[in-house]
């Protein structure tokens, strides 16, 4: 058995792929990572799974094949340019249930596997609109409903830590900087390469400790306000 066990949650593409990728680089790693359709990334040490965190059968039939884990990292998300005043509930809804019940699913889901290992370690993939202070008078990026959805993302990650940190574990949620990827891109050029980002990300979480639970890292190891 491989001496590190990762799950990187939406690696299809963007940050997650390049995830998967940077941590398979290390052969002593196991990389699990998790798409809709999967395909062969092309390493060893690298398996796909099938897995829609929007939909519970399919978070349940992926789980089954990890029998044990170091690390999830929870990075599927959606997030377009909208407004909370030009769309629809219905729109609200969807963004709910891919970014806050889509973690809820994964992260329940994994708990077994975890708690086969002693590292425990649950990341979640957040962002600054998350921050309810940094988005008061925000007119850039990635606000409304994206917004709102990576918010209670942030109170799920410190809600798992409330309910995991006396069995080991250690939550928290990492911004990963304003990255070059097709979610990025709303945003403009001069964004960073993902590559950059993802081994910032694999910086800060190599260094964590259970004293670190339920924190807000901004990419540059700062911690940012909730």
């Amino acid at each position: 058995m491989s001496s590190n066990i990762t799950i990187v949650v939406g690696a299809s593409r963007g940050i997650g792929l390049e995830l998967a990728k940077y941590v398979a680089h290390n052969p002593e790693h196991h990389v699990i990572a998790t798409m809709r359709k999967p395909f062969d990334l092309g390493a060893a040490n690298v398996d796909a799974l099938e897995l829609d965190q929007t939909n519970q059968k399919s978070v349940d039939a992926a789980a089954a094949h990890v029998r044990e884990a170091d690390t999830l990292i929870v990075n599927g998300a959606i997030g377009e340019d909208e407004l909370l005043t030009k769309i629809s509930a219905d729109r609200l809804l969807h963004y709910l249930d891919t970014n806050v019940a889509g973690p809820h699913r994964v992260i329940n889901a994994f708990l077994p596997a975890l708690r086969a290992r002693k590292t425990r370690k649950i990341i979640y993939i957040s962002s600054t609109a998350a921050s309810l202070a940094g988005q008061v008078g925000e007119k850039w990026g990635l606000r409304g409903p994206y917004a709102t959805s990576k918010a209670a993302g942030n109170m799920l990650t410190v809600q798992f830590h409330n309910e995991l940190h006396e069995d080991g574990f250690t939550v928290v949620a990492i911004h990963p900087g304003w990255v070059d990827t097709d979610m990025g891109r709303v945003g403009g050029d001069g964004a960073m390469p993902p590559l950059e980002s993802v081994q910032k990300i694999m910086k800060i979480v190599g260094g964590l400790t259970s004293s670190d639970g339920a924190k807000f890292f901004n990419i540059d190891g700062t911690i940012l306000p909730w």
